[in-house]
């Protein structure tokens, strides 16, 4: 049986057996390529060497397929944004290995994987792969020494060659009318999900949902979120003269620089270095547009372990300190016992413990590095991912 016949086989059994991959697999072309060193995609194609196919079972080549299939369904050939396309195939690998094992495929040898990663969108864990070090003389181009952490024994990173599991490259830059575009994949993800319904494995169907899940810009949305405050942020202090004369005590908008912001950080464990720069970066940048009278910060695992107030010129610096449980009560009560009149609190947290009993009279942004609404009782919710 040729190569090709093999594919063919392989994508006609994961129909009978793994329906949501099998539907997946109609999708894309079947092409024999013997420039490449395995197997790749880019959301039209499924490219593979014969020589390579030759090599696997009938199992492996199945788990091949599928793991494609499941870059494909991600929007990973869609998303790289000019990063670094080795560290890019890393992050999709790590992304949705445990969706493939979940299933019951069998993975390689090599498949990078780590528990730290699970549900996690692949622009997270690119963020938090180490760059390579610097080519050793005498090294090989592309080569990369050493195993990523929580690789599998004898793992290579990325889309190294002889990467057992393939690699995703950038889908086509045409304007191809009858090609797949990402929505259409995650229309036909949903749809496919749906009739494989019974047959995907409860972990499987966990992490597909995990990925399905919308990648919100957070940065866009607290900058959002913090600008409508500002352009609607009363005071007290100056009251609205047009309704003095009718006996009503108003408040008037605020003609100057934005009120007070109270930034709220978990340190209970659950932000890591990378995302909490990330944030102090945005946060500065979004502090040194508004101008808001004073920013303070509030250190919190299951009580206020830390706080400091920042002036409108002073650069925000976040050193969290702390590390206990989590409870969010204390925040809230601590901006009431020291009279800080906030026009917005922000609080970054994987929202993972127990909710005060009722809303401030503030706005309230929850961070959430946990990426999603774990059932928040008042406010809104933005993941950090």
């Amino acid at each position: 049986m040729s190569a090709t016949d093999r594919v063919i086989a392989a994508r006609a059994a994961l129909i009978l057996d793994q329906p949501f991959f099998g539907v997946l697999a109609l999708q894309l072309t079947l092409v024999s390529d013997t420039t490449c060193e395995t197997a790749w995609t880019n959301g039209r194609t499924l490219g593979f060497n014969p020589a390579f196919v030759d090599t696997l079972t009938a199992e492996q080549l199945t788990a091949l397929i599928a793991h494609e299939v499941l870059h494909c369904a991600c929007g990973h050939p869609w998303r790289r944004d000019g990063r670094d396309p080795d560290r890019w195939n890393q992050a999709c690998d790590y992304a949705i290995n445990s969706v493939v094992r979940d299933a019951g495929f069998i993975l390689p040898d090599g498949a990078l994987m780590d528990a730290a990663y699970d549900g996690r969108h692949a622009e997270y864990i690119f963020d938090r792969l180490p760059q390579p070090k610097p080519q050793q003389p005498g090294a090989q181009p592309g080569a990369q020494p050493g195993a990523q952490p929580g690789a599998q024994p004898g793992a290579q990173p990325g889309a190294q060659p002889g990467n057992p599991q393939g690699e995703v490259r950038d889908a086509p830059a045409d304007t191809d009318p009858d090609a797949l575009s990402e929505s259409d994949w995650k229309e036909i993800t949903t749809q496919a999900q749906a009739m494989a319904r019974g047959t995907l494995t409860a972990g499987a169907t966990r992490g597909i949902d995990a990925l399905k899940r919308p990648i919100v810009d957070w940065r866009s949305a607290l900058r959002r979120f913090l600008q409508s405050i500002a352009m609607a942020d009363y005071t007290w202090t100056r009251p609205n003269t047009r309704y003095l004369a009718s006996g009503l005590f108003l408040p008037s908008m605020r003609s100057d620089a934005c009120g007070t912001i109270v930034v709220a950080i978990d340190t209970s464990g659950s932000i890591d270095t990378v995302l909490l720069s990330q944030f102090e970066s945005e946060l500065r940048s979004i502090v040194d547009e508004l101008k808001p009278r004073s920013v303070h910060v509030i250190y919190c695992d299951s009580s206020v372990c830390g706080a400091a107030e920042f002036g409108p010129d002073d650069s925000i610096d976040l050193v969290p300190c702390g590390g206990g449980g989590t409870r969010f009560a204390p925040v809230f009560d601590h901006v009431d016992s020291e009279q800080i009149d906030p026009v917005a609190l922000v609080y970054m947290t994987d929202l993972d413990g127990p909710m005060p009993d009722a809303a401030p009279a503030y706005p309230v942004l929850w961070a959430s590095t946990a990426g999603y609404d774990r059932g928040v009782p008042f406010g809104e919710v933005i993941p950090l991912v």
